[in-house]
């Protein structure tokens, strides 16, 4: 990690950038340096496009600023939180692009040859990228950020990085005793129980995200390659969503997808045990595999990732992430089958 503190930022106008479809980890990263730089930067959290359900909340139930999609004028520098692609900015890639500020990045995701930071723009130099990939959430990213830089760490800040943890470790399925340590750390500090750090970001489902569940579950359609259980769904929205949802009910992995004027969206979930036991990286063997039949780019964490392209129909999309899971299988078992679809 090359960016050691963040006295880069002190004295500066910051545009403090989420990844579109701001989630609760990329949201609580802005916040906590947003709070935190209080008196050392003029900072704005700025959020692509839309955010999700759970960071929503979050920033309505700990007063959290952010602007929807916003202008790069006026900041002297913008850093990008919880993401490394440039499709991730969604409409404001080519602002960002064009933005003659400096800019940095605090990331906690698996490198790929599309990863912002490098000797090359759109990152200025190695020296502006904070990146742990050993960290289960950006969040952590942030928090050792703001230790090395001895910066008085407010409540709201400490209560922002735990959530962000708790939602990217899928509640700890996936931590170390590193992210143990850490959350030990912040919960003394914050002084919360846990119970109401996770009730911050818990909201109810609305009815919109109940029928895109519904319909993935009635659309599914479902693989056997080896022991494993691939579902594969075409919804109208909400695809993370649909995807966790066809996990929780009895698929091993589940990609979920839609099609919208030439664009396409597809989420991968997958079971933490299985992901464990077989030791796929979705985003490495599925989605860093994607282009190379499909316009567009993929990235993400093991057991949850994405991809953004283009194409016509999301139908061979989906079937092609199945097949790049059956293949991952069957490299790994060295067993040649096929993989059997169920009626």
């Amino acid at each position: 990690m090359s960016l050691r503190t963040l006295s880069k930022l002190y004295n500066k106008r910051v545009l403090l950038l989420t990844h579109s479809g701001c989630d609760v980890d990329s949201l609580g990263s802005a916040a906590a340096l947003h709070f935190s730089l209080h008196g050392k930067a003029l900072t704005t959290i700025g959020v692509p496009e839309r955010i999700n359900t759970g960071a929503k909340a979050l920033a309505e139930k700990l007063s959290i600023p952010y602007t929807l999609n916003p202008s790069f004028s006026g900041f002297d520098a913008a850093v990008c939180l919880d993401f490394n692609e440039l499709e991730m900015l969604g409409g404001l890639k080519g602002d960002f692009l064009a933005f003659k500020g400096e800019k940095f990045l605090i990331d906690h995701h698996s490198k790929n040859k599309n990863t912002l930071s490098g000797n090359t723009p759109p990152i200025a130099s190695l020296k502006n990228s904070g990146v742990s990939e050993k960290a289960v959430s950006a969040t952590e990213v942030v928090y050792g950020l703001l230790k090395a830089s001895k910066l008085r760490v407010p409540q709201k800040a400490l209560v922002c990085i735990a959530c962000g943890i708790i939602t990217d470790s899928s509640s700890f399925l996936v931590a170390d005793h590193e992210t143990f340590s850490i959350m030990s750390e912040i919960m003394r500090k914050a002084k919360m129980p846990y119970r109401e750090i996770v009730s911050l970001f818990r909201a109810e489902l609305d009815i919109s995200q109940k029928i895109a569940a519904l319909k993935a579950a009635r659309r599914c359609r479902v693989f056997k390659s080896g022991e494993s259980l691939i579902a594969v769904s075409d919804v109208g929205a909400f695809e993370a969503d649909a995807a966790a949802t066809l996990v929780r009910i009895g698929a091993d992995v589940a990609f979920c997808g839609d099609a919208d004027a030439g664009k396409i969206r597809v989420s991968g979930r997958a079971n933490s045990n299985w992901v464990a036991k077989h030791g796929i990286d979705l985003a490495k063997d599925v989605f860093g595999r994607l282009p190379s039949f499909f316009p567009g780019t993929g990235g993400g964490h093991p057991g949850a990732a994405g991809f953004n392209g283009t194409a016509n129909e999301i139908g061979p999309v989906l079937l092609k992430c199945a097949e790049l899971v059956h293949q991952f299988n069957t490299a790994r078992s060295g067993v040649l089958s096929q993989m059997k679809e169920y009626p």
